[in-house]
């Protein structure tokens, strides 16, 4: 059996996130159980056109948007060689329904919504933002597959009955360590969207009434958004508080988030947020903002807070915690016990019986395994 899995971006992708990485866990697993997976994506400024990643093979060509045509392009002239097709929707979709007769997944991390005004700019802000409804009505006959609670309602708000939901899974070993300090982090790409300059703002208030708190910035992204955070560090005289780390590794994540006491996630808006759940299985508490996704990934009072979207109330909930070990301890045991259920195997078993029960037909057999 063969797919080909369509995705505006990949992992190695600069700006990657969240959705790249169950794309590439689930494909790599897919690949270990005899089926062979083609990850057409964008191309990105040093970027290989091809390579292997944990055995998907990897397509890129055009940009975020042009990809779309050039995928289009590499099915038409390759139809036969694939059995099923997975088209990620993240922002734009791939429009697949319009050209491809093959068995087809439709895979949702979250809409865009709110991203449209934060992230593209004017007419076509408003123009996309009035025709995402519109566009994804294409996909009303395809199975759909949506990541946590707040996309599938999302979506079942748009008149959408297909749908069901996944939930992702997390890289670390859930582990609490003792070695905690005064240290609160942020991890994301430093976009408007993510919304780290309010993790600064925040961070100012509660430094104010915690001089002994420091953050740690962690994510690339765009330059004048980055420059606009560098301004405000210095505006408020927190070079010495504030480091700006940019990418680090995965290793170098797990351990901040093994030292530090709070993570902040001031998102307007998440497919589910993995950084949150990670930073629950290693005893860091997430502290976010009330919107779609984080209600998903944050259990208000249970194994984190959930405020109003203003660095204000951002400020006072980690004041709070920090001041108060027992609702932390709380907090992160709590957390810790929640962080059990998520695997990537469990997640790759979810999809692959989804696919098994909507396709049950010989070509997909061997995703009985």
């Amino acid at each position: 059996m063969k797919i080909l899995w369509l995705s505006w971006r990949d992992i190695k992708n600069p700006d990657g996130g969240g959705a790249e990485k169950v794309a590439i866990e689930v494909a790599s697993r897919f690949v270990k159980d005899g089926i062979k997976v083609t990850l057409f994506t964008s191309k990105f400024p040093g970027a290989k056109y091809k390579e292997d990643i944990k055995g998907v093979k990897v397509i890129r060509r055009g940009g975020l948007i042009t990809c779309r045509l050039f995928a289009f392009i590499y099915y038409v002239g390759r139809k036969d060689e694939f059995d099923l097709i997975i088209d990620e929707i993240n922002t734009l979709p791939f429009f697949t329904p319009l050209y491809a007769r093959k068995k087809a997944l439709t895979l949702i991390h979250q809409l865009a919504r709110e991203y449209w005004f934060l992230e593209v700019i004017f007419p076509l802000n408003i123009i996309g933002y009035l025709l995402e409804p519109i566009y994804l009505r294409i996909y009303k006959n395809q199975p759909i597959i949506a990541l946590g609670k707040s996309t599938t309602s999302d979506l079942r708000k748009l008149g959408f009955e297909k749908v069901t939901t996944y939930l992702p899974g997390i890289d670390f070993k859930p582990k609490i360590t003792s070695e905690k300090e005064d240290l609160l982090v942020f991890i994301g790409r430093l976009t408007p969207a993510k919304n780290a300059l309010d993790a600064v703002l925040a961070f100012k208030t509660i430094q104010q009434k915690l001089p002994y708190a420091k953050l740690a910035i962690i994510g690339s992204g765009k330059s004048s958004y980055i420059d606009k955070i560098k301004s405000h560090i210095t505006e408020f005289k927190l070079q010495k508080s504030v480091k700006l780390l940019g990418f680090v590794k995965d290793q170098k994540k797990k351990t901040l988030l093994e030292k530090a006491k709070i993570i902040l996630i001031p998102a307007v808006r998440e497919g589910w947020s993995l950084v949150a759940t990670e930073a629950n299985a290693l005893g860091c508490i997430p502290i976010g903002y009330k919107v779609p996704g984080l209600t998903d990934s944050i259990k208000e009072g249970f194994n984190g807070l959930l405020v109003k979207s203003n660095p204000q109330d951002l400020a006072q909930a980690a004041v709070n915690l920090l001041t108060n070990e027992t609702l932390r301890t709380k907090f992160a045991e709590n957390g810790y016990n929640w962080s059990k259920q998520f695997s990537w195997e469990e997640c790759y078993k979810y999809i692959k019986q989804y696919i098994h029960k909507v396709y049950a037909q010989k070509t997909l057999q061997v995703i009985r395994k």
